[in-house]
This record gives C-alpha cells, sequence and structure tokens, in this order.
C-alpha cells in the first residue's frame, strides 16, 4: 500500500524515524533517501506516521524539504528554488515587482560542480537590470518575483529557463542544467547592509487615546469593530474611512481575526476609541497580495456591543450600508 505524508519532526527530541543507516540525521535540503523500518519497531511510528500498517519492514522515500528557516520549493517550470536565508515577515518592507531595478551577487556552477561564472570572480554584482524586461534568463526571473531585499536562495534551473540547447560559448554547453547561488543585494534605491537587515518594519504608533480607557481589546473573544484607512507605496487609499462605510467586524482576535496578520498583531491592548497607525509589510498583509509596506490608521469603535462617542462622527458620513464581516480586502 502507498501512503503519502508530510511529516514536521525534531531531530534529537525523540520524534525522528530512526532506521537502518543514519534515517534522516545529516540529510541535506532537498536530498532524498529511502528508508527502511523494520517489522518489530514499525509500532513506535505509527503516531506521527498514520497510516502506517503492521507486517513486513516498511520502506519510506523521504525528501528534506524544510530545515529550520530553510525550505525547498518546486515549480511547475521544473525550477527548483532552495531558500537559504528568508527574511522574516516582520522585516521585508517590500517584494520584488515587474519594473524593479535590481542587483543580485552570485555563483553559476554546472551539475559537476564546474563554477562558470560568479560575482566575486567579477569583482561586482550583477546589475543594474529591470525585472521582468527579458534581460535575464527566465529562471532569475521566476525566483527573483516575490523576493525581499537581502534574500539568498539557491535555483537549480533546467535548460529551457537557462541557455537552451544552444548553451553559451565554451562555459556553457547546449542542454545544461544550471544551479546558481544568488543574494538580491539592491532593490531601487535600497542596498542591503546593516541599516536594513536589522530594521523592522512591522509596528505601530498610538496617535489618539481617550482620557479614560475602560474597555481594551483583548487577544479572547472580544467582538470588535474597526473602521480604517490604508496608504500604499503609491499613495492610493482604501478601506471603510475612504469609502465612508460601516466599520469591518464583528471579529476576535481569538477567531479569525481580520485576515492581515500585521493588524491583528497591532490591535491587542486598544483602547475602545484608540487611533493607531500600523505598519503593515507585504507578507504580512492582504490575502490578495501586496508588494509594498502599508501605512493603516486603524480605529477601535466598537466592543462587545458598546460603541465609542467617535463612531458617531464616522456615521454620520457613512452611507448606511452594512459592515463587513468576511475578509477585509485589498
Amino acid at each position: 500500500e502507498r501512503l503519502e505524508h508530510t511529516l514536521t519532526t525534531k531531530i534529537g527530541k525523540g520524534e525522528a524515524i530512526r532506521s537502518a543507516g543514519d534515517g534522516l540525521y545529516r540529510m541535506c535540503l532537498g536530498e532524498q533517501r529511502r528508508l527502511v523500518i523494520p517489522q518489530h519497531v514499525s509500532h513506535k511510528y505509527r503516531e506521527i506516521l498514520p497510516g502506517l500498517l503492521p507486517g513486513d519492514n516498511t520502506v519510506i522515500d523521504v525528501e528534506m524539504i524544510i530545515i529550520k528557516k530553510m525550505s525547498l520549493h518546486k515549480s511547475v517550470s521544473g525550477l527548483v528554488m532552495a531558500m537559504l536565508e528568508p527574511v522574516q515577515d516582520e522585516f521585508c518592507s517590500r517584494t520584488v515587482i515587474v519594473g524593479d531595478t535590481l542587483y543580485v551577487e552570485y555563483e553559476g556552477t554546472l551539475e559537476d560542480g564546474t563554477v562558470f561564472d560568479s560575482s566575486a570572480r567579477r569583482g561586482m554584482p550583477f546589475g543594474p537590470f529591470v525585472h521582468g524586461h527579458k534581460q535575464i534568463i527566465d529562471g532569475y526571473t521566476e525566483t527573483l518575483e516575490g523576493r525581499c531585499l537581502g534574500e539568498r536562495w539557491r535555483m537549480t534551473v533546467p535548460p529551457h529557463l537557462a541557455y537552451g540547447d544552444d548553451g553559451v560559448g565554451e562555459d556553457i554547453p547546449g542542454g545544461a542544467t544550471l544551479t546558481f547561488d544568488v543574494r538580491l543585494i539592491k532593490l531601487n534605491d535600497d542596498i542591503w547592509g546593516d541599516e536594513i537587515r536589522n530594521k523592522k518594519v512591522l509596528g505601530y504608533e498610538v496617535i489618539e487615546k481617550p482620557a479614560v480607557c475602560d474597555e481594551f481589546a483583548g487577544a479572547g473573544d472580544d467582538e470588535l469593530y474597526i473602521h480604517y484607512e490604508a496608504t500604499r507605496e503609491d499613495k492610493s487609499k482604501f478601506g471603510s474611512l475612504v469609502t465612508q462605510t460601516p466599520p469591518y467586524g464583528p471579529f476576535s482576535l481569538s477567531g479569525k481575526g481580520t485576515f492581515v496578520p500585521a493588524l491583528d498583531y497591532a490591535l491587542p491592548g486598544m483602547c475602545l476609541g484608540e487611533r493607531r497607525v500600523v505598519v503593515v509589510p507585504p507578507r504580512m498583509g492582504w490575502v490578495g497580495g501586496h508588494h509594498d509596506s502599508i501605512m493603516v490608521e486603524v480605529v477601535l469603535v466598537k466592543m462587545n456591543g458598546k460603541e465609542a462617542d467617535i463612531l458617531k462622527k464616522y456615521q454620520k458620513s457613512s452611507r448606511g450600508r452594512r459592515g463587513e464581516s468576511g475578509k477585509i480586502e485589498l
């Protein structure tokens, strides 16, 4: 019987699969192994491998796809990307989109490990080039989309996304599968360095707070309503305060929240009637996705049936439509 299962396990915590040989120990990201679990110990693994049946020795084909913060991604195009040094979501202020001007550091190797080119060998990064304008091979274009400044990855690029059957000169033969180790070091005017590396983007600032705070949002089952105005990188705006519609809600932070992780981070402890400005990084924002950090002015206008005085001001300009209760949409 064939069984497919994704397993999260901690090496050295008594949860790893042991078999003849090393099991999962010393596996590299992207490595594949075939493990054999002897019949006499198979009962130990039924909790972490549901569906494991008693009987003969069990053969398991394993592929390592996540090690701590590193992760493996396979594309339908045939490209394989190993994310080696991701930027944490709260530190990523912007992601790459078509039209951005980029620089990268890189090292390119053939399948036998021969280095055919590198920025270190040239003494300079590769760039400038404009993303999405056919100035680089398709493998680069595919992996750069959505990347944060400073991220490092390794990509294995099949020939049709690299130099095809023709190759390039004497260094890259036709039909070659290439591997690149890449770091994005410049995104438009921003340059990767300690200042950007250590700058946390996610955050909020209190801009108005009632003199008396009798009611404040907890992380529990409080029923909340908010008004909000979001301003994007291009200065365009959206939200209930922009459209003059009723507040978003009801929602609770113990439930599905606002569906915007950065807002859910900023709401706990907020007083009824309080106004905050929240910086929403692209990977902690709206379900539809956005490349930029969005500044959101949010006001807690109703909680557990009690309305803030400021809500009356907003209600006068409201069009009288029903409040939202689904996802906050971009």
